[in-house]
């Protein structure tokens, strides 16, 4: 599976769906593990392992022999869920699949916390913190968050493309103790945020990070509201903060 198309499934579709703005999208990962090292990354946890590795082939090659074989090709692809698509061990190759997927005709999507340089593409970072002390200590091989902002800025105003932020995982204050309300005054052009809670750590599902949550969603969709942005909040946090999916 390891660099060729697949359907998400869970919180990882809600994310491919929205961001994509496809009801059947497909995901590739052009590697797995991240070397970003942050902190809160899941991907050790549900592989269960480490170690960084790369598909047998370029994803070019998989993907290109895939849709040879699928009648129908995908509307859309989302990169990646297991590694950052534009870490320099992985950008080339990236890159290359992003010309093929688009000279198909199907729409691509990134999320990245180092860069977005290509053109017609989704580009989305993940940013849940501004503060410098966060960054060194949850993120420390990933570009700057101010970085980040500044690369989105560029996509949506010189190249007027799409753009959108990942604020996931955001961490309640007994994690982090941070202002929302700043971090959302430096995204006011964004097309699309999606907000999901911290995972895989019992300090983020006390009661009083429910409540804290439940205020964060009110204040996201108050910023989103205002400022014309399209709010997802991840089924597993809604349902947290309000005992709700959807």
């Amino acid at each position: 599976m390891l660099g060729e198309l697949y359907k998400p499934k869970g919180l990882a579709l809600e994310t491919a769906q929205q961001v994509l703005e496809v009801e059947n999208p497909y995901a590739c990962n052009v590697a797995c593990g991240c070397l970003n090292k942050c902190a809160y990354c899941y991907v050790p946890k549900v592989t269960k392992s480490k170690a960084f590795r790369l598909p047998k082939e370029t994803p070019m090659k998989l993907v290109k022999e895939q849709l040879e074989r699928m009648p129908d090709h995908p509307k859309g692809v989302f990169l990646s869920f297991l590694t950052d698509p534009f870490h320099s061990k992985v950008k080339d190759s990236t890159e290359e699949l992003i010309s093929f997927l688009l000279d198909e005709g199907i729409r691509v999507a990134t999320l990245s916390k180092l860069d977005a340089s290509t053109f017609y593409v989704r580009h989305g970072m993940t940013i849940v913190s501004l503060d410098n002390q966060f960054y060194s200590r949850f993120e420390p091989n990933a570009a700057s968050p101010q970085f980040r902002i500044e690369t989105l800025k560029l996509c949506k105003g010189k190249w007027k493309e799409f753009t959108w932020v990942s604020i996931e995982p955001y961490p309640p204050s007994a994690i982090y103790k941070q202002n929302l309300e700043m971090l959302l005054e430096q995204l006011t052009f964004v097309d699309l945020i999606i907000f999901g809670k911290w995972n895989y750590d019992k300090r983020a599902n006390t009661e009083e990070a429910r409540r804290e949550y439940a205020d964060d969603i009110f204040v996201l969709s108050d910023f989103c509201k205002s400022n014309g942005i399209r709010l997802h909040v991840k089924s597993n946090t809604l349902k947290f903060a309000y005992g709700v999916s959807a």
